[in-house]
């Protein structure tokens, strides 16, 4: 949804009108009034949504009479990508930049602003998950402990949340479309979201068991992929970097319905014939590809790229080269590795 069909000049009203009936009103300010561009995309979980905002500096607030006209009990999750925010909940206000997150709630009243940073010619961004207060897993009464408090998106369970949110809001579709599929992206929100603040309460052992369980898994996928171009990636190494028996690691997989190594190579596959559709690529030979992502045998790495694909890599490279569906046309006929939990 963007603002590009309305008149600059209604823009700002037209925004704020939709601000002001949404589940969650609030009313919104700004010195942009003669022209307010504003751009979303919104993606429904189910249980929960993932919204990516741009627009101009501006200011929102949630008073007490917003909320006895409507609270849908809500936690909301925001990640600043551009620009500067500030916020104020329970009595605390804060200031962050981008790549900080902020919980607040919808039952109690609030006031935040966006402001661009620079020369302000960049809109502000942010993207908001919003869930139901009763899925966290944490007791609602230590909520006031995290509200209004920047939270880092850059290390730990705030990246793997923060990276979960981006990939979900940039293409949902890659996931499927299915309700399974929305509710188990739900739970995954869910669980990284009461990681981050279990964690920032020194309460991550209490968690519910499944819950630890998929947020360990979800560590180990990120971990993979950061090290997927390391030859010597194997179970042992993964179980050892997150202090668990390599027993223990298998299983994780196997209540997936994966293996380890399959998964591994999967992906690895995966980045392999990217490269090979890539017409910046095509001096690059065959085996420099396969090795950069950890394939040390050549005759290996085309027997799996063939029970993958049905192709070679040749057969790939050529393909996308002689324009035969261009490489948008092999990528869209390749299967995709689903690796986010």
């Amino acid at each position: 949804m963007t603002s590009d069909g309305v008149p600059p000049e209604e823009r700002f009203g037209w925004w704020g009108g939709l601000k002001s009936a949404s589940p969650i009103a609030t009313t919104l300010r700004s010195d942009h009034t003669d022209d307010f561009p504003v751009a979303v995309d919104h993606v429904d979980l189910g249980a929960a949504t993932v919204t990516t905002m741009s627009y101009p500096s501006a200011e929102v607030r949630r008073t007490e009479r917003h909320i006895r006209r409507g609270d849908p009990g809500s936690l909301q999750v925001s990640l600043t990508l551009s620009g500067l925010s500030g916020f104020e909940q329970c009595g605390r206000n804060v200031k962050f930049g981008a790549g900080n997150f902020l919980l607040y709630e919808s039952s109690s009243p609030f006031e935040g602003w966006m402001r661009q940073s620079g020369d302000g010619s960049d809109p502000t961004r942010s993207i908001v998950a919003t869930l139901p207060m009763h899925l966290l897993p944490f007791p609602v009464d230590r909520l006031s402990e995290l509200v209004s408090r920047p939270l880092s998106g850059r290390e730990g369970f705030g990246a793997l949340l923060a990276q979960f949110m981006q990939q979900v809001a940039g293409d949902v579709g890659q996931f499927g479309e299915s309700c399974d599929v929305s509710d188990r992206l739900s739970h995954t929100l869910v669980d990284l979201v009461g990681h981050l603040g279990a964690q920032h309460l020194d309460r991550v052992a209490e968690l519910p068991v499944e819950s630890r369980k998929r947020a360990l898994l979800l560590q180990v996928q990120s971990h993979v992929r950061r090290h997927l171009r390391d030859p010597g990636l194997n179970p042992d190494s993964i179980a050892a970097a997150h202090h668990i028996s390599t027993r223990y690691l298998h299983r994780l997989f196997q209540e997936q319905g994966l293996t380890v190594s399959s998964w591994i190579r999967g992906l690895r596959l995966e980045r392999c014939r990217r490269a090979l559709a890539n017409p910046a690529f095509a001096a690059v030979p065959v085996g420099a590809i396969a090795a950069r992502w950890g394939f040390t045998q050549p005759a290996v790495f085309t027997r799996a790229f063939r029970a993958a694909y049905g192709l070679t890599p040749s057969d790939v490279r050529a393909r996308a080269l002689a324009g035969y569906g261009s490489a948008s046309g092999v990528n869209g006929c390749a299967p995709m590795v689903n690796d986010v939990g």
